[in-house]
């Protein structure tokens, strides 16, 4: 014979008091009020036929009875909990689509096509959340993601949004007139990775700048690019980075020889779920952004 389950949404309401510890939290929780979650856990104190909580000038108290039902009703919780993590918590017909990316690639590269993206996509909202931290895909709902680095992301599909190219750009007029850039000995380098890729640089053209004055060393692409551009010393910044300030004359590519580099951009996306249709579309509008971007300012 089977048992008689209680109302589930007893359960739940009791599973959420247990947790705070304090009804108008765990109504909060649910969406319900107060009251509502009191009526529900009396209902399971009568269903069961005994008391669950105890009434104390802190707050709620589990009785024993309560400590062991919670104690047997966590772990399908949890189960619950896990089952529906790999659902989206957003329509299937959603018009949103989530990215997350660099703040300086969305600077440089998202935020001045926002018009083309909105004329490509009328309709479609685009969230971008700018973080340098490891997101979770999955829970933060995020469709793809832009990062920067060499794809050793475990549990993840990265493909290359673009080759990884260093460009070498200064200020224009910053190394004087042409030839462009002859004599880089009193030039102050603007440092970003620690693997040094000034010395690399040297090595392949055969023109020093490692021993050159002061560098500035930097993490954030964002602040390189502004410095550069203000004339505070020559870079090696990523071609999508430089790509609009080549264009536009703010800065100047003062050498032919542009650096190979293992670490690039990528589109990113979660193990196991195909892109929607959607997001499909938008991954191939961010490929052919930057591809025509590298085109117009001549650093392909």
């Amino acid at each position: 014979m089977k048992t008689r389950l209680p109302p589930l949404n007893a359960v739940r309401a009791f599973h959420a008091a247990a947790r705070h510890l304090n009804l108008s939290r765990a109504a909060e929780d649910l969406g319900v009020t107060q009251s509502a979650i009191s009526k529900q856990v009396i209902a399971l104190e009568d269903f069961i036929g005994a008391r669950l909580f105890e009434r104390m000038p802190g707050g709620l108290e589990l009785t024993e009875e309560g400590k062991s039902l919670r104690w047997s009703i966590d772990p399908a919780f949890e189960l619950l909990d896990s089952a529906f993590v790999h659902y989206s918590r957003r329509s299937p017909r959603s018009n949103h689509c989530r990215v997350s990316t660099l703040a300086s690639f969305a600077a440089t590269v998202l935020a001045p096509r926002m018009q083309n993206f909105r004329e490509t996509f009328p309709g479609t909202e685009l969230d971008v959340l700018t973080s340098d931290r490891l997101i979770d895909l999955e829970r933060e709902e995020i469709d793809f993601s832009i990062r920067y680095g060499t794809s050793d992301w475990d549990d993840l599909v990265s493909i290359p949004l673009t080759p990884g190219r260093l460009i070498p750009v200064c200020k224009p007029g910053l190394l004087g007139d042409a030839p462009v850039g002859d004599d880089l000995s009193g030039c102050r380098r603007i440092q970003m990775f620690s693997s040094d890729e000034w010395r690399v640089w040297s090595q392949e053209t055969g023109r020093e700048v490692w021993d050159s004055t002061d560098a500035f060393f930097l993490e954030d692409f964002l602040v390189a690019l502004r410095m550069t551009e203000e004339g505070q010393g020559i870079a090696l910044l990523p071609q999508p980075i430089v790509g609009d300030a080549v264009a536009s004359g703010r800065l100047q590519v003062f050498s032919e020889t542009a650096l190979d580099w293992p670490q690039t951009y990528h589109i990113v996306h979660r193990q196991g779920g195909r892109p929607t249709k959607q997001t499909q579309e938008i991954i191939d509008w961010f490929v052919a952004q930057v591809a025509t971007l590298a085109a117009d300012s001549g650093t392909s």
